[in-house]
């Protein structure tokens, strides 16, 4: 009797199985990051998606709007998305109006309770003055527009740079920067903000965001316009 040939046997074809692996990581990886920005605190959640030097991110809710509109964990209110995108039109508005030069002069930045618009002086006013240049209107009435559409209140901050100044109109920095300040709140009330919406303030140098050397004073010389939030307006 003839002896039966051993037949070969084909190796497997693990392709599928490889394939199948490496998803099942990938979307382990994905929960786990979930799940940490679900745990995260508001303020350190919104940093985490980014803060608006020069841009914003937003995340929408994937289980409905249930979720957004209780500003449930790791999702922006629906209300604070929409001023969200309101302030990404604003900055892109008063960024095309300053052109590439003075563009870098203005922000804006999620606050706890709102948002903080800063304004180099530059934009604003001459060196050592409180009088709105006329290049200041086209800038300030982008601002008007976005006000109007807020519910909370305003203040505007003036700041300085630590040069002192001393004279007639202006003994110190302490008044120059409250009357710039003043300067910009009247500008908005004639232009229909509510006075009783407004307040200003003026911290000379006081609070100064860079080292007041010759390169970076200009930064420290700067018009903060802080928009507070009220609890009907959903937060941001």
């Amino acid at each position: 009797m003839a002896a039966k040939k051993s037949e070969k046997l084909e190796p497997a074809d693990e392709s599928q199985e490889i394939t199948f692996i490496a998803l099942m990581l990938l979307l382990l990886c994905f929960m786990v990051i979930m799940v940490s920005l679900a745990q995260m605190e508001g303020p350190r959640f919104r940093k985490a998606i980014g803060s608006v030097h020069g841009a914003f991110s937003m995340l929408t809710s994937g289980a409905g709007e249930s979720i957004a509109d209780e500003g449930g964990p790791g999702v922006l209110p629906l209300k604070a998305q929409a001023k969200v995108r309101e302030a990404v039109e604003l900055k892109e508005q008063i960024d095309e109006i300053l052109g590439d030069d003075l563009a870098g002069l203005f922000r804006v930045d999620i606050t706890d309770d709102g948002f903080r618009l800063t304004l180099g002086s530059l934009v604003l006013f001459d060196l050592g003055r409180a009088m709105l240049k006329p290049g200041a209107s086209p800038v300030l009435d982008e601002v008007v527009l976005f006000l109007r559409e807020w519910s909370g209140n305003t203040t505007v901050v003036g700041h300085t740079c630590d040069l002192p100044i001393h004279t007639v109109l202006y003994p110190s920095n302490w008044d120059l920067s409250v009357a710039r300040a003043v300067e910009v709140v009247r500008y908005l009330e004639t232009r229909g903000i509510a006075g009783s919406k407004l307040a200003a303030m003026g911290m000379a140098d006081s609070s100064p965001v860079a080292p007041n050397d010759d390169e970076h004073r200009e930064i420290n010389r700067r018009v903060e316009i802080i928009l507070e939030c009220e609890p009907a307006c959903g937060g941001v």
